[in-house]
Order: C-alpha cells, then sequence, then structure tokens
C-alpha cells in the first residue's frame, strides 16, 4: 500500500472521522493518535463546502486508518496535487487550489478573483460586462471559507445559507457586518439562517478588527477587504470603495445593489 494519498469524507461525516483518527472519539478499543483536524481542506460543489479533503505520505498505517472509515474515498500515486484534483473530482468537487481565475466567459464552477476570493459561478456570464460580482448575486456568490468571518451577503436560498452548525467547524458560521463580527445562534429547522445581523439568530460578539476609515464619507465603518501599500478596497454596509493611490480619498465607488 503507497503512503501519498488524497482523500475526501462528506463534510457532515468530518467531525466523526477526526476525531477517529485522533483517538478521541470514545471507544476504548480506538488506539488511533494521529493528531486532531486531519480532514481540513473544504471543497465546493456550491457556495457551502460540502466534501472534506486531505493529503498525506509517509505513513501506511495512517492511510490504513484513513481507508478504514465509511465513506472515504481515498486516491493513492506519486503526484500530491494530482491526487487531490483526482479525489477531488471523484466526489463532484472543487477544492481551492484547482478554482480556475475569474475573467472572461465563465461558466457554473469555482473562481478565484484578482484578491484569490473564491466565488460559485452560478450561469455563464461574461465578467467583462458586469466585473463586480457582488452585484451579481444570481450569476455569482461567495464561496463562504469554513470559520473564517467574510462580510454578509443576503443568502438567496439553503445553499449559500449561513449554518447553525458547519461540519467543518462544529459551531456557527460568522460574518462581518456594519463594523461588527457575528456569529449564528439560531437558524430555521434546517439549520439555516438567512436572517440580516442584528434582526434574528445572530450574536454580535465584537469589533471587525479590519475596520479602517471611513473611506468614503457615508457614515459607516469600513472594513479593509485588500490592501497591497497603495490600492485599498474597502466594504461597508452599503457599498464597495477603491483607493487606487493610497491617499484614503475613495476612487471608485460601487453602491451595493439592494435585495
Amino acid at each position: 500500500m503507497t503512503s501519498n494519498f488524497s482523500a475526501s469524507i462528506p463534510a457532515a461525516n468530518m467531525q466523526a472521522a477526526n476525531a477517529f483518527l485522533a483517538g478521541t472519539d470514545g471507544d476504548p478499543l480506538n488506539l488511533n493518535n494521529f493528531g486532531p483536524d486531519n480532514f481540513s481542506v473544504p471543497a465546493y460543489a456550491g457556495p457551502t463546502a460540502t466534501v472534506a479533503l486531505l493529503h498525506s505520505w509517509g505513513d501506511p498505517a495512517f492511510e490504513a486508518a484513513v481507508a478504514s472509515i465509511p465513506g472515504v474515498t481515498i486516491v493513492s500515486g506519486s503526484d500530491p496535487y494530482g491526487t487531490t484534483v483526482q479525489v477531488s473530482t471523484d466526489a463532484g468537487v472543487i477544492w481551492g487550489s484547482d478554482a480556475d481565475p475569474l475573467v472572461g466567459m465563465v461558466t457554473p464552477g469555482l473562481y478565484a478573483d484578482a484578491d484569490n476570493v473564491l466565488w460559485w459561478v452560478i450561469q455563464p456570464y461574461d465578467t467583462e460586462v458586469y466585473p463586480e460580482p457582488i452585484l451579481i448575486p444570481a450569476l455569482i456568490r461567495l464561496a463562504k471559507i469554513p470559520g473564517e468571518a467574510l462580510p454578509w451577503v443576503q443568502p438567496i436560498d439553503q445553499y449559500d445559507a449561513y449554518k447553525l452548525v458547519n461540519p467543518f467547524t462544529g459551531e456557527g458560521d460568522y460574518c462581518t457586518h456594519k463594523g461588527s463580527k457575528w456569529q449564528v445562534t439560531q437558524a430555521d429547522g434546517s439549520g439555516n439562517n438567512v436572517w440580516e445581523p442584528g434582526v434574528f439568530g445572530w450574536n454580535n460578539i465584537g469589533p471587525d478588527l479590519n475596520i479602517t476609515t471611513n473611506l468614503d464619507g457615508d457614515g459607516f465603518l469600513d472594513v479593509v477587504r485588500f490592501d497591497n501599500g497603495t490600492v485599498k478596497t474597502t466594504e461597508d454596509a452599503d457599498s464597495v470603495d477603491i483607493d487606487l493611490n493610497g491617499d484614503s480619498i475613495s476612487d471608485i465607488h460601487i453602491p451595493k445593489a439592494t435585495p
């Protein structure tokens, strides 16, 4: 049995699989001690990650333990990137490092923009015609990174709703909104939260530490999304602003669409 392999498991089974591999599942006969969070890489078949991946080499005992877990798919080989791409393909998902660039004509799938932010394209469209993905939720949606607090976007359906229990983290999803960081505490009967933070089902857990100056002067606190020392992109409750020359003045102001 080769020891260079990649593996996938449905996200719903990830926590149990990691507990088994770490030997923390409560079974006194389980002597595994391979450490926590082995399945940790999110992979997507939509805006929310549905499969967890891992890659490992150099430990046949670990591979045997992974192979014994129900629902796991394993691909072995000499190329780590190739085995991860193949196991993702077999599971019908795409992982972040295999996302295509968000340029030109795009079709449904996972893409990364110029700032390496991940997006899920729902319908084919031309990025030259619609250059700002946040303004066209019917065509493209932000891909949620488990455990990461990204700007709140109004969910359209259950596929991009915020989760009361995220299978990757075992806790409620996070977001940032109106200068604060929020966590889901309540949801509907399916575990989905589609309400705006501050309206229902969210706990304000403190200020967003990425807050900067009020770049566009509209009274809303701005949050830095990109900053290379000269060009800075910020976002607040009603707009995205771009400072092109580092003078802390908005050169491009993009209002958000009203849901």
